[in-house]
């Protein structure tokens, strides 16, 4: 099968009803998923889906049907939903000072790593600098925390430089910020680990 482009991390595995135990447990791909992230929560149309998710139109509109009607079958007929994911290669963004622990701060750290992911095992990293950070230590602003890039705009600077990752491991972020990253598709995970394996075996 062709390698798609899976952005999607759920939070959850099993969707069913509260009441009363699932009649029948239906499998859902991660390329399902990821069709009704794209389609129905991003509200993109079936070409630009396809073009995401990296399959031809026709292919995409067979795998969202495919999704939709497990979805009506949940909700219909008291089934529930398990999520069933394969091992995919994605990219995961954290910040960091020495290029290999996550800084516990977001918004004023030196860097932004990018990790990518190619089953369980990081197959590269590459670096790019933080100019929030940047323009701080050129201004010799003192940096304690996040608050000190205050009035910076990171909100609107900041997201558009991760948009080649998929998923952000944090150990705190601002509901703004959250919010414009979430809304361009990636994924947040908190931690309280720093060491960037001991990260990794954590999310298997």
């Amino acid at each position: 099968m062709k390698n798609r482009n899976i952005t999607l991390r759920p939070k959850s595995l099993l969707f069913g009803p509260l009441t009363h135990e699932a009649k029948e447990m239906l499998p859902m791909s991660d390329d399902e998923l990821e069709s009704l992230y794209l389609a129905d929560f991003q509200g993109l149309h079936q070409e630009e889906c396809a073009k995401q998710l990296g399959v031809s139109r026709p292919t995409f509109s067979k795998i969202i049907k495919s999704a939709r009607k497990k979805v009506a079958e949940m909700l219909m007929y008291g089934k529930g939903i398990e999520l069933i994911q394969e091992k995919r290669n994605y990219v995961l963004v954290y910040p960091t000072n020495d290029r290999i622990t996550i800084h516990p701060y977001f918004i004023t750290a030196k860097l932004f790593a990018f990790a990518r992911i190619e089953g369980e095992s990081i197959a590269s990293i590459t670096y790019i600098d933080n100019p929030i950070y940047q323009e701080l230590h050129a201004k010799g602003v003192e940096i304690v925390d996040d608050d000190s890039a205050q009035g910076m705009a990171a909100g609107r600077i900041i997201p558009p430089l991760l948009k080649k990752g998929n998923m952000l491991v944090v150990k705190n972020l601002g509901e703004g910020m959250k919010r414009n990253i979430e809304g361009m598709g990636i994924n947040i995970e908190y931690t309280d680990l720093s060491d960037i394996d001991s990260v990794l075996e954590s999310l298997k």
